[in-house]
């Protein structure tokens, strides 16, 4: 059985999303539920608790162009915070990178890094 890509890309930002926060000395708590409006709970040292989403970030394929997302009602309403990740350079970003370079309408997303 093949998988669908989409799950796959998820499934990887989760990945690094995870060691990235482990690696900054944060507890991480992952959700098993397969529909929910959290993939994470993020713990510190002093009991603070973030509950993240983790987005990979993507590029349409018909014109380049970022696909932007935003929190559901729901997470609206916990405060969850959204995380995206590059998969190309690992990199995780607390906020969808805005700063791209347009060179006939499609973006480089080597470019976001930036």
């Amino acid at each position: 059985m093949t998988r669908n890509k989409k799950h796959i890309k998820g499934d990887q930002a989760e990945l690094i999303a995870q060691e990235y926060f482990i690696k900054k000395g944060f507890y991480v708590f992952k959700n098993i539920s397969q529909h929910r409006p959290v993939d994470m709970v993020v713990l510190d040292k002093d009991g603070y608790t973030m509950l993240v989403d983790v987005k990979a970030i993507s590029l349409r394929t018909k014109n380049g162009w970022k696909v932007n997302r935003s929190p559901t009602k729901e997470q609206d309403l916990l405060g969850v915070h959204l995380c995206y990740v590059n998969l190309d350079t690992k990199e995780v970003l607390d906020e969808m990178p805005s700063k791209r370079k347009i060179k006939n309408n499609i973006v480089d997303i080597r470019e976001w890094k930036k």
